[in-house]
Order: structure tokens, then sequence, then C-alpha cells
């Protein structure tokens, strides 16, 4: 993957870098192109996942100055990180929020439609 390209360039010029810079440059290159397209990564099979999964690790793991034997969740949420999956439905719920309160983008927004429940009234 090219991911680990970015990342082994990363890994060499971390020494030189604190940990806030070396994160903003992760979210900045890396990152985004994790996030291009997230709705197209809903409906992924779990092992497509897990090598996104794996590329995040290395990335929070590079930016922590963190080992491969350290335990990556209190890493992630060092960093303030959603795991894989968790950040796709994120962006998802997000977007779909967004379109329903301000009915914008349009293209987005004529494929929503929400329909309301009658709920039948209790009487004692």
């Amino acid at each position: 993957m090219a991911y680990y390209f970015h990342i082994r360039d990363l890994r060499r010029i971390r020494p030189c870098l604190d940990t806030q810079t070396a994160a903003r440059i992760v979210t900045s290159f890396v990152q985004s192109k994790l996030d291009y397209c997230k709705s197209l990564y809903l409906n992924l099979r779990a092992g497509e996942l897990n090598r996104l999964q794996l590329v995040q690790n290395a990335l929070a793991r590079t930016v922590c100055n963190t080992n491969r034997r350290t335990h990556i969740t209190p890493v992630l949420r060092s960093l303030n990180w959603l795991k894989i999956r968790e950040r796709i439905v994120y962006k998802v719920m997000s977007i779909t929020y967004n379109t329903i309160q301000a009915r914008k983008p349009n293209y987005l927004a004529r494929f929503i439609s929400i329909s309301h429940l009658e709920l039948p009234d209790h009487q004692a």
C-alpha cells in the first residue's frame, strides 16, 4: 500500500518533530486519504476494514513513538482518533444529520426523506 511509504518517511523525520506537529502532518496527508469516500467503505468486509485499521494503527504508533507491542486503543484515545469502523459510521451519520438539518447539499438532500410515524395515543 502507498500508505506505508508515507509512514516510513514520517518515521525518518519523526525525531525532529513534536507530537502535535507529527499528528497534524498525519491528519493532513494520510488520514485525509483514509477519510476519502467513507460512504463507500460502509459495506466493506471485515478483512478489508482490518487492512485500513492496520494503517491507522501504524500511523498512531508513529505519531506517539510507541512500539508494535503497545496496545493500540490507549494510543488512539490519546490522539482522539476513532477506529476505522467507528470513523466510517461517524462520518456517514454526520453527513446525513447535516443534510437533514440544512437540506444541503442539494444533491444529497433529494435522496433523503423523513417519514413521521403516527404513534397511537395511550388511553388508560
